[in-house]
């Protein structure tokens, strides 16, 4: 399937290419849809996307959802901001898994250091000794594990964070969240999955938090 060239067809085009490599299915869930419309808000395009879906894949694993395609998207972006694209393609040999997630600590820990909210720096001292015991444990080279286990690891971190957060704070950033879909017609529950990943981006701002994506 080829990318289309507006922005507006992004959603369709990079669903459609996932749902036919992972065979099954004809909707995406409203988690995976709020995933693809975070991508486009972040200037992911429909190429660069649907070259991570294709590395998920080769990669192996079952796939079920578009989230577990996450690091390899994020790989692929990367090599586009680095002049590294499908234009360009010399291959620069990937650091191993261990060295990735020992990387992902520090900058947890780093964060955690740097926040003001004792309880935000807490949640990511508490992240970042939850990735080292990870990578210790982990098999050499298993992405598709590695990555599931980081998104409980985020998604826990995150949840804390929000709590860290004052509330006339939050709540501010998620008025900036829904601000960004205006005009975008969404399903309520499509709505309110994509306002939660904007403002996970936001926070990830804000405590300068890393990727998890690997």
């Amino acid at each position: 399937m080829k990318a289309g060239t507006g922005s507006g067809d992004f959603v369709a085009v990079v669903a459609g290419h996932f749902l036919e490599l992972r065979g099954r299915g004809t909707m995406l869930s409203p988690a995976d849809l709020a995933c693809l419309v975070e991508w486009e808000r972040a200037g992911v395009d429909a190429a660069t996307a649907m070259r991570g879906i294709n590395e998920a894949f080769r990669r192996g694993g079952e796939i079920r959802s578009l989230r577990q395609c996450r690091w390899a998207v994020e790989e692929e972006r990367r090599k586009v901001q680095r002049g590294g694209g499908a234009a360009r393609a010399e291959k620069k040999e990937e650091p191993p898994l261990k060295e990735k997630l020992a990387g992902l600590a520090s900058a947890l820990e780093e964060a955690a250091r740097n926040a003001a909210e004792r309880h935000a720096a807490e949640a990511a001292r508490e992240a970042a000794a939850a990735v080292r015991k990870l990578a210790d444990r982990l098999d050499r080279g298993n992405v598709a594990a590695a990555q599931k286990a980081l998104d409980e690891i985020e998604k826990e971190l995150f949840a804390r964070i929000e709590k860290a957060v004052p509330p006339a704070d939050l709540a501010a950033l998620e008025a900036e969240a829904r601000g960004q879909l205006r005009g975008r017609k969404l399903g309520a529950e499509v709505a309110r999955r994509t306002v939660q990943a904007i403002l996970t981006r936001k926070l990830r701002e804000r405590f300068r938090l890393p990727s998890f994506a690997v």
